[in-house]
């Protein structure tokens, strides 16, 4: 048995210990009380049959020998010590020869008293010297109105101790009997409560140890069953939390080899370069061939290294961005013009449509903006030459929402999942990145409360939709 179980049972235990002795002493103080109660009620109704008889002898005509005769039986018409006194406390006398014989002790005199100042029935229990009970009745007796004498029984017979014992002691038999058999089940189920906890402590020891693949295997239907329900959820949530961490590693680990990649490639190139124009190994027209490749790489480097700082910087919440109210069409109109050499140098045609004039907003301008041309710049980048970009803004029930569609190389549907993750870079891309554009983008949307959703399909092209909500737009037109 182990700590809880035996815990558990003592407390059952003391339970049931208390209710057994509570309900054995009630029972017994309950006999006690009634056998005592009925002794009493005996009592009284020999006296007041007594009173009756000498109330009716006091009011009959006629010789008073026979009724005289009456109070000398009067212990055996009783069934135990009766005395009748007179108001004076001697024996009561009624004709010559008709005195009561019992002589009363001082303890009966003051008992009569009792009656004879109250008028009506009394009784009175008292103990002796060896502790039996003694019962005392009294009832006054009358004669024209008026109380003459007092009847009183004196009753020192017990009360039946066999009987009482008796009853006690099956009582007790029974209640022993009980209270094993009780102690016996309490530890059935003492252990059977306890089962279910020991599970659940072993299963969540367990998962301290990292098995976030244990179960529960609890059944129950009260609180212990919805724990271990809620634990097993738990379990889940952890295994899930633990896989999302190493992927996220993963990915870390990929982004910074990925970034480690990017940057010793323009580093090596700038290096190269510069050694090789150093040992003059390279003369002449070359040197400028050289000159220009260098300056390529360093604006790639520079440019690496300003989207680690702007996604670091957008990322802080505390960094503020400069709001102002703006129209976000003329922004978006805007970054369209931006990018029209690069969609020239591919012959593709960005055709923009809109059916509302204005959308006035509390923005960043330079950030808005540096959010759709990125959009825009991968909508051309990953698109073939000759191919179309459409735009449009619409004012629909949600808000306004500005779509960029371009019909490329779409993204493979179990990227899409992953594709804003800022250190994830798809593995099957054409262009080289990265990896922070679309970080960039989603973080400049979450700091304007703009919604940004991308649907796409392999090989036929992807769709970026900002949604902006009426609860920041100041005015649309």
């Amino acid at each position: 048995m182990n700590k809880m179980t035996k815990k558990l049972f003592s407390y059952f235990a003391a339970i049931l210990i208390f209710l057994s002795l509570t309900a054995f002493f009630g029972f017994v103080l309950v006999l006690r009380y009634y056998s005592f109660r009925q002794r009493e009620i005996d009592l009284q109704a020999r006296a007041e049959t007594i009173q009756e008889q000498l109330e009716q002898f006091m009011q009959m005509s006629g010789p008073k020998q026979g009724k005289g005769a009456y109070l000398k039986f009067i212990d055996d018409i009783a069934m135990a010590d009766a005395y009748i006194i007179d108001t004076a406390g001697n024996p009561f006398s009624y004709g010559k020869n008709a005195i009561a014989k019992n002589l009363p002790s001082e303890e009966v005199k003051e008992f009569a008293a009792r009656v004879f100042a109250s008028g009506t029935y009394e009784h009175s229990r008292k103990n002796d010297k060896e502790g039996n009970p003694i019962f005392y009745a009294g009832v006054p007796v009358r004669a024209n109105g008026q109380i003459v004498a007092a009847m009183v029984i004196h009753d020192n017979v017990s009360i039946d101790q066999y009987g009482f014992l008796l009853a006690v002691t099956v009582l007790g038999i029974c209640m022993t009997s009980a209270l094993v058999l009780s102690l016996l089940l309490a530890i059935v189920l003492s252990k059977r409560f306890i089962s279910p906890i020991r599970q659940i402590a072993l299963t969540i020891k367990e998962l301290t140890l990292g098995n976030y693949q244990v179960k529960m295997k609890v059944y129950d239907k009260t609180e212990l069953g919805e724990l271990a329900k809620e634990t097993d959820i738990l379990a889940h949530k952890l295994d899930a939390a633990r896989a999302e961490s190493q992927k996220m590693e993963q990915m870390q680990k990929d982004y910074i080899s990925n970034i480690s990649h990017e940057l010793r490639t323009p580093v090596t190139v700038i290096r190269s370069s510069l050694e090789a124009i150093c040992d003059g190994t390279v003369r002449g027209e070359k040197i400028e061939e050289y000159q220009m490749q260098m300056l390529e790489e360093s604006i790639a480097l520079q440019r690496l290294v300003n989207d680690m700082l702007e996604l670091s910087r957008l990322q802080n919440k505390d960094f503020p961005i400069e709001k102002e109210e703006m129209d976000l069409l003329l922004t978006l109109e805007d970054a369209k013009r931006a990018v029209r050499v690069l969609a020239h140098n591919k012959k593709i045609n960005i055709f923009y449509e809109k059916d509302v004039e204005e959308c006035l907003i509390e923005g960043d301008y330079g950030r808005l903006r540096q959010m759709f041309i990125a959009v825009l710049d991968n909508a051309i980048k990953y698109s073939e030459f000759g191919k179309t970009v459409n735009v449009k803004a619409a004012k629909q029930e949600c808000g306004i929402v500005i779509s960029i569609k371009d019909y490329g190389c779409g993204i493979p549907k179990d990227e899409l999942d992953n594709i804003f993750t800022k250190f994830y870079r798809a593995g099957q891309r054409r262009e080289k990145g990265s990896g922070l554009g679309l970080s960039i983008i989603k973080n400049i949307a979450e700091r304007h409360d703009i919604q940004i959703t991308i649907e796409s399909v392999w090989q036929e092209g992807t769709t970026v939709r900002f949604t902006i909500p009426d609860t920041i737009i100041v005015h649309f037109d």
